[in-house]
């Protein structure tokens, strides 16, 4: 005998759920208020969509058959800036390149957006939110929110890629999801930029052996694309070091360089930084990469994946401002974090390290005039360093053996390290005994 299925009925006066496209709807809707928001606003400011400029640069010489690595674009503020990032990007990037100047400001701009959307979205389902309609208001809320913290807001004022690339990663470390896709995501944005190779490293030493030869398979695909399309270029940016050419870039002890490299340029007094960073950056980047495969064992594997991200940004020898938009996912999880004991500091943490981001202190060290030759004053120095992403990042990670342990496994975690074997439950037991 066949039965028929009957419809589960919501409880009385409880919300219907919202339909399965509802999120994506809101996420087109936000993102297009906020682009019409940015293009009024910030298309003014005189750095207006100064990398996107360059990043169009690179789809327009693929689009006309041109050395992409020789082409420079004059913008408002700077003349001759080069294309720096892979073939595979520029291939991406000749789609929008053949659209008008204003439209591929527009759609790149709309396009971010909706890349801090998904990577909102994501972070909301790392920490543990489940329900659709919960997930669909924090990330529209998140997405105004978001766009003030000064990270976010020099990306968009900017036009660059760095809201692409998180999301891709942050996909990979999405609960629940398809086993045969995970790793894809990392490899895809290390096509586009090739920090993310160190989440591949990540991958490896936490277990997840497939995950990392994904990944690394996605991101051989991207350089056969970029091959395929550009081949001489591809020879020029892998086979003769363009991607690790910084005389394509500016220099390494310009003021708002938020990294250790940088800092270190800035106090020698050099347009590049001294030979011995190098050993500081592998020292920090290993310490960093072991601090991560300890937070993933004790079942904070977002905090491991967040170790990650900020400790590229110390070692890169160039980081700004527009980098540390992993401060999104990272106070999505501080807002959500359970602690061992006491509240109180976590959420005092939380509302500090927000304010950091939304009070722009450290443009002060620009100084209108420009900062070209502020940068060489100390107080300049000081003021840059202890008012962006360095500083909250040093502190973070030097700080992690404290915060890590007094943290709680998220609900339905188990840590690799067995309680019995966690330093705060020996101490525990001691004081039971």
């Amino acid at each position: 005998m066949s039965q028929t299925a009957v419809p589960v009925e919501s409880p009385p006066g409880a919300p219907a759920p919202l339909p399965r496209y509802a999120p994506l709807a809101v996420a087109v809707l936000v993102s297009a208020l906020l682009t019409a928001q940015a293009m009024l606003v910030m298309s003014g400011i005189s750095f207006w969509m100064t990398d996107f400029l360059a990043y169009r640069g690179g789809g327009h010489a693929v689009l006309h058959q041109l050395r992409i690595y020789d082409v420079g674009v004059d913008t408002p503020t700077f003349a001759g800036l080069h294309f720096i990032y892979t073939p595979f990007a520029a291939v991406l990037l000749a789609p929008v390149a053949a659209l008008g100047l204003s439209a591929s400001e527009a759609v790149w701009t709309f396009a971010s957006f909706l890349a801090l959307a998904g990577g909102l979205w994501a972070s909301l389902r790392m920490v543990g939110e489940s329900s659709r309609t919960r997930l669909t208001l924090l990330m529209a809320g998140g997405m105004l929110v978001a766009s003030f913290l000064s990270p976010v807001e020099y990306n968009m004022l900017l036009g660059q890629i760095n809201l692409f690339v998180m999301a891709l990663v942050l996909v990979d470390f999405l609960p629940g999801g398809s086993g045969k896709w995970r790793g894809v995501g990392i490899g895809i944005a290390a096509g586009l930029k090739l920090t993310p190779l160190l989440f591949v490293g990540y991958l490896l030493l936490t277990g997840r052996r497939r995950d990392a030869l994904r990944a690394l398979a996605a991101f051989a695909a991207t350089i056969l694309v970029g091959w395929a399309v550009v081949p001489t270029d591809s020879r020029a940016y892998w086979l003769h070091g363009i991607f690790y050419r910084s005389s394509r870039m500016v220099p390494g002890n310009i003021l708002v360089n938020h990294s250790l490299p940088g800092f270190f340029a800035r106090l020698e007094h050099t347009t590049t930084p001294p030979g011995w960073t190098l050993a500081v950056s592998a020292v920090v980047g290993l310490l960093c990469l072991a601090a991560a495969v300890r937070a993933h064992r004790l079942g904070q594997d977002m905090v491991g994946m967040l170790v990650i991200a900020f400790a590229a940004q110390l070692v890169s020898p160039i980081t700004w401002m527009h980098h540390g938009v992993w401060v999104v996912p990272a106070l999505i999880w501080l807002g959500r974090a359970t602690w061992r004991e006491g509240t109180v500091l976590p959420r005092v943490v939380l509302g500090l390290a927000t304010v950091w981001y939304l009070v722009p202190v450290w443009v002060l060290g620009q100084r209108p005039s420009g900062h070209t030759a502020y940068q060489w004053t100390v107080p300049g120095d000081l003021l840059e360093t202890l008012t962006g992403n360095l500083v909250p990042a040093v502190l973070a990670l030097a700080l992690l053996p404290v915060w890590l342990r007094r943290l709680r496994p998220p609900a339905g975690q188990r840590p690799a390290i067995p309680a019995a074997a966690r330093p705060e439950a020996r101490s525990e037991e001691a004081v039971g005994k």
